[in-house]
């Protein structure tokens, strides 16, 4: 298999979307782990303040933010890293969404990246599994146990999904996709500045 992606998981602060306050990326070339990174990000201004409900989940608190870069610092590094290669990610409206809403806060327009989401694949492939969540799925599967909801871990648990379901399909790249599968870029929103 030839699989260039990247793969991305964020985790965020409280119910608004553009909360951002952890980037994940997952970048693999040829089908094999390039490197995972996890970012601590400072959300956008009106939107930094922390739910007990999202800290439950990821763990996250406050001071770990502290210093943080700013979305856009951010996003020009994902965009940089991405270069050509595709996003990959569970749940990929999720991702697209906080990158609009997060870009929006800004007032900068958010990137049109091709998705994959390995949710809706994953739900293709596998239509009898009673939940096709990232990580009990990965372990039905037998893919490498990870710590779910940090979001290095989870864009590389997303990108093992991936290659497992295209193994299993026999697709030798991930164009071999059908178009169908893939997720709408980035709906275009105008700048606030």
């Amino acid at each position: 298999m030839t699989f260039n992606f990247i793969a991305l998981d964020f985790e965020t602060a409280n119910e608004k979307r553009g909360s951002v306050i952890q980037v994940g990326l997952s970048k693999f070339r040829d089908s094999e782990l390039v490197a995972t990174h996890a970012v601590f990000v400072t959300p956008p201004p009106g939107m930094r303040y922390f739910l007990p409900r999202n800290t439950a989940v990821h763990g996250i608190r406050p001071e770990q933010i502290q210093g943080a870069p700013e979305w856009p610092n951010l996003l020009e590094r994902i965009d940089r890293v991405r270069g050509n290669y595709p996003i990959v990610a569970h749940n990929a409206s999720f991702e697209r969404t906080v990158i609009e809403r997060a870009s929006e806060a800004y007032g900068i327009t958010p990137p049109s990246w091709r998705y994959l989401c390995t949710l809706k694949l994953a739900k293709l492939s596998f239509p009898n599994e009673s939940s096709h969540s990232l990580g009990i799925l990965s372990g039905r599967l037998g893919l490498p146990t990870f710590a779910h909801h940090d979001a290095g871990a989870d864009a590389e648990a997303s990108a093992r999904l991936l290659l497992e379901i295209a193994r299993r399909r026999g697709a030798d790249a991930i164009e071999s996709f059908p178009a169908r599968e893939w997720e709408l870029p980035a709906r275009k929103i105008k700048r606030t500045d």
